[in-house]
């Protein structure tokens, strides 16, 4: 009997010994807000007739040398996005980098409906949050950017056009949102192990489909529109033809654009390359293309999937767990160092990428 209690508690001290170094080696504390670290302000604004709720998060004993606007993707975000941003935000504090974000329209604290939001609508929002911050860091050498993810693609370039940021991040980015969707239909088809020829003409049937409900001379006719929601239709109706090749050369600042070669939800190559033809040779317009990194810079290997909602629960864990690691290699390095100015990207990074579809730029 002694035996069995003796070989119970070595197995239970052993479990116990294991969880600890579990714990201990884990990034938990990356979706935290430690405010011995930071200083963190709640900061509202008002976009049309509607109160926006955000949060200036600043890096504690004054070391700030930037703050980024965050500009979200698509979807009913928070400001954290329901804490997804926060390993993100943690790396960019450590980096000396502040972040203001908000909860977007109809969310959270702040008032409206984003449904009812153009890519115009979003960039107004984003020059008054920008305007915002600048002024409180007027007589300072701090920079202030946007900084933000796949729908800001459209959103930015327009923002950074019609005001004065001193650097703006696109991460994973479509030029062109009537391509981007049959993009990402002909990978859910993919993924299905559907035979290509069918692919082909199913993406092409959809593209007429969306075209005669949503592309010029639309008929917006409502009884079309699946399952979306009578909301979503209408957001459909409004963004159907944004493309950002007509901003994205005039674009004020540093420009980098960031993507990741796995992306399920833009074609990456391609919109890299549409990148750095439409930005330009400007050595402070960069554009990255990182290897076996998903659509929003995660290590693809583990997560790269098109909607949060795919996600096994075990996955959901070991991002919990790994915290800013469950990033691809050097990505928020990367990214860091470039809002900072502490590192200079080549240039030629991503041209062997260029090379096989230049007819497609020209």
């Amino acid at each position: 009997m002694k035996k069995c209690f003796k070989s119970i508690w070595f197995y239970v001290t052993l479990i116990a010994l294991i969880l600890v170094i579990i714990v201990s080696n884990s990034r938990v504390s990356d979706f935290e807000l430690d405010e011995n670290k930071s200083v963190i302000t709640s900061i509202s604004f008002v976009s049309k007739t509607d109160t926006l709720s955000g949060t200036l998060i600043l890096p504690n004993q004054n070391n700030t040398k930037a703050i980024a606007i965050l500009i979200h993707g698509d979807g009913a975000q928070d400001r954290f996005s329901n804490s997804g941003y926060l390993p993100l935000i943690n790396s960019l504090l450590d980096a000396g980098i502040g972040v203001y974000t908000w909860d977007k329209a109809g969310v959270g604290e702040s008032q409206g409906n984003w449904l009812f939001q153009s890519m115009q609508d979003r960039a107004d929002e984003a020059q008054i949050a920008l305007q915002v911050i600048q002024k409180k860091f007027t007589h300072t050498d701090i920079k202030v950017g946007y900084l933000g993810f796949s729908q800001a693609g459209w959103v930015i370039p327009i923002a950074a056009t019609q005001s004065k940021p001193d650097f703006s991040v696109i991460i994973g980015g479509a030029v062109n949102w009537r391509d981007q969707g049959a993009y990402y239909y002909r990978v859910r088809l993919k993924a299905n192990n559907i035979d290509s020829n069918e692919i082909n003409r199913r993406v092409a049937e959809q593209l007429q489909q969306n075209d005669r409900v949503f592309g010029i001379n639309g008929s917006h006719d409502i009884s079309a529109q699946g399952d979306m929601s009578d909301d979503r239709f209408y957001f459909v109706i409004q963004n159907y033809l944004s493309d950002s090749s007509k901003d994205l050369p005039h674009m004020n600042g540093r420009v980098l654009a960031m993507f990741g070669e796995s992306d399920l939800n833009v074609d990456a190559p391609k919109n890299a390359c549409l990148y750095r033809t439409l930005l330009g040779n400007d050595v402070n317009k960069t554009v990255t293309l990182f290897p076996n990194a998903s659509h929003g810079l995660l290590n693809a290997p583990f997560f790269n999937y098109q909607l949060d909602n795919q996600w096994p629960w075990w996955k959901q864990m070991l991002f919990i767990y790994q915290g800013r690691d469950s990033y691809s290699s050097d990505a928020l390095n990367y990214l860091t160092s470039w809002i900072t100015e502490e590192m200079t990207i080549p240039s030629d990074y991503i041209d062997f990428q260029c090379k096989s579809i230049n007819s497609e730029l020209r």
